[in-house]
């Protein structure tokens, strides 16, 4: 799926994307989707590079009984709801 996309730019940025983009065998169009596509792959590849980087200290994943276990814990223990004005949901 493709859209319209309008977008207005000043006369000497006009010529010199007309020049760069003649250079590279390509519309001005095809162009600037060309290295918009190449930015973002760029920055997903830098910021994939720090998937995993953070170690919490514990492992995590999909132990629910653990979740629950620290949301327990949470919700029982820390003071700081009700400094906030919030109901406690759970007792201790």
């Amino acid at each position: 799926m493709t859209c319209l996309l309008t977008v207005q730019i000043p006369d000497e940025l006009r010529g010199l994307l007309l020049q760069i983009a003649a250079k590279a065998g390509r519309t001005p169009e095809e162009w600037i989707v060309a290295v918009v596509c190449q930015r973002l792959a760029e920055r997903d590849e830098k910021l994939r590079r720090h998937f995993g980087a953070v170690n919490l200290g514990a492992p995590t994943g999909v132990d629910n009984t653990r979740i629950d276990a620290d949301l327990t814990e949470a919700l029982t223990t820390d003071h700081h709801f009700e400094q906030a004005g919030f109901l406690r949901l759970l007792t201790p």
